[in-house]
């Protein structure tokens, strides 16, 4: 695994988050993945016996905080999702794939937030599910998954940094201090500051607009984790925040399922780290059109799915309820 990791390229920048993931995946046929008592669940189904934990004080990747049975049965509907995708492709449905391969990842997401106990709360995701358009060119692909995961992250330290500017913001006359301005340059004050408030409303209108649409096209043929070239780290044009921002808590690491016809990428940036230093991570790419890989592409998702649950709940503190709106009986 060493040596693996050691050929890595960008290894150096991965969070530590980044790294327990390449080194779940990478061991993830060696070591206990699911509790013991789900065996029971899963008969019938071809499973390994190592992918239990079988010895005392072993601890699952993937678990439940609450009801097994929930979890099972996500589980086992995310196993079977491999089945329907071939079924799909052998029906003349291929194009319809990406979609039902997207709402079951979104579906065992949502499972991991019940299960974690924020899914009532105002939240920002760290798990990005989004379908890409395989007829693109391929150096745009990479500049899209770039984009998508950037934008989250960018929202991430958003929420996380702590403002500085609120103490110097004050005005000088709130101290006391007596400021003496003739007519003239009052003129041309009053006139700066709304060609200033003007220019600050459209840099605000224009950051608000910059959002990226990514929609579903026709898919014809898989492909392989080759087919993306590799993430350039180089800096963006878009405004940035400076490098050591002080944070509440560190930003957490950013998982993206980006889905191509029936295969899936699995990516990770890490979203304390500005836009000119990130580093793009693409771990591994799942067939779903492979029977022989039912299984593993199920505890593949489930694997980052906990991961990332278990890093929300150490967040909650961070979240507030959200917001529900009574309706009212008109006819009362």
């Amino acid at each position: 695994m060493q040596m693996a990791k050691r050929n890595y390229l960008g290894r150096l920048e991965w969070a530590k988050g980044e790294e327990q993931l390449f080194e779940i995946l990478f061991l993830r046929q060696d070591i206990p993945l699911l509790p013991l008592h789900w065996e029971v669940d899963f008969r019938g189904i071809p499973i390994s016996g190592d992918c239990f934990c079988c010895k005392k004080g072993e601890n699952p990747i993937i678990y439940a905080h609450t009801s097994t049975f929930l979890a099972t049965t996500a589980l086992t509907r995310l196993i079977d999702l491999t089945a329907c995708v071939r079924t799909a492709c052998q029906s003349g449905l291929r194009r319809k794939t990406p979609l039902m391969i997207k709402k079951a990842l979104d579906k065992f997401i949502r499972w991991a937030a019940e299960d974690g106990g924020y899914n009532h709360l105002q939240y920002t995701l760290n798990v990005l599910v989004e379908i890409l358009d395989k007829d693109v060119e391929q150096a745009d692909l990479t500049s899209i998954i770039e984009a998508r995961m950037n934008a989250l992250a960018r929202l991430h330290r958003k929420n996380l940094v702590i403002d500085q500017n609120v103490t110097e913001s004050m005005d000088p006359e709130s101290h006391g201090e007596t400021k003496v301005i003739d007519d003239e340059d009052e003129e041309q004050t009053d006139v700066g500051e709304r060609k200033q408030t003007a220019a600050d409303r459209v840099s605000v209108k224009m950051e608000e607009d910059e959002k990226l649409d990514i929609k579903p096209e026709s898919f014809e043929d898989d492909v392989s984790m080759k087919d993306i070239p590799l993430a350039q780290t180089t800096p963006s044009q878009s405004p940035l925040l400076s490098s050591p921002l002080p944070f509440r808590r560190p930003p957490p690491v950013i998982y993206g399922f980006f889905i191509i016809s029936t295969t899936v990428c699995l990516f990770t940036v890490d979203s304390s780290k500005d836009e000119s230093s990130m580093n793009l991570s693409l771990h591994l790419d799942m067939n779903f059109h492979d029977q022989s890989q039912s299984v593993w592409n199920a505890l593949t998702v489930a694997i980052v799915a906990c991961l990332a649950r278990d890093d929300m709940m150490t967040r909650m503190d961070d979240f507030e309820e959200q917001r529900v709106v009574e309706e009212s009986d008109v006819d009362a």
